[in-house]
């Protein structure tokens, strides 16, 4: 039931950022989650690196906050976010996310390494498709929440806004709930 777990934050960071996810893009977006997730655990039961549950975190906030940061100043500050709702400059930002939240499953591939019994190739697997099934889920709320408010659809900068503020309320989540992450 752990390896759900670790793919929430995939959930949480879909949901902010699914409302500029082109239809197009969808797939392999939640599929690089479980490339992320999936290669994280293998690498930290691979090289047995030693990180600290507080340190990943710590990467991990920090990461998310600077990119929700990025996106407000991207809403606020760029008047062709607006204008171009197709504009690619401000959405490979959203390519980060898979692998800067790939810290907590390097970790975890540290900590637990292994189930008794357990190949690690199947472990790395059951990660990576939760992690690829939970990202597409939060997609597909974030597509709902745009059906709901339409007005995300057609103001971009709101969107951009939005995402800001969602990946903002995910880091300060990951802060007071350090456990559920």
């Amino acid at each position: 039931m752990g390896f759900l777990l670790l793919g929430t934050d995939s959930l949480i960071a879909c949901i902010a950022v699914g409302a500029i996810i082109s239809r197009r893009f969808a797939i392999p977006f939640a599929i690089l989650f479980g490339i992320g997730d999936g290669g994280g655990y293998l690498l930290g039961t691979a090289f047995h690196w030693s990180v600290s549950d507080s340190f990943s975190s710590f990467i991990a906030t920090t990461t998310l906050t600077v990119l929700g940061l990025y996106w407000i100043a991207v809403a606020i500050y760029t008047r062709w976010a607006a204008k171009d709702p197709d504009s690619s400059k401000a959405k490979w930002a959203v390519l980060v996310l898979p692998w800067a939240l790939s810290i907590d499953n390097i970790t975890y591939g540290l900590v637990s390494g292994v189930p008794a019994h357990a190949s690690v190739w199947t472990s790395a697997g059951v990660q990576a498709l939760s992690s690829a099934l939970q990202a597409g889920i939060g997609i597909l709320i974030a597509w709902g929440l745009v059906a709901l408010f339409p007005v995300l659809k057609r103001q971009v900068s709101l969107a951009f806004a939005f995402c800001g503020v969602a990946i903002l309320a995910a880091a300060g989540a990951m802060v007071a709930f350090p456990n559920a992450f």
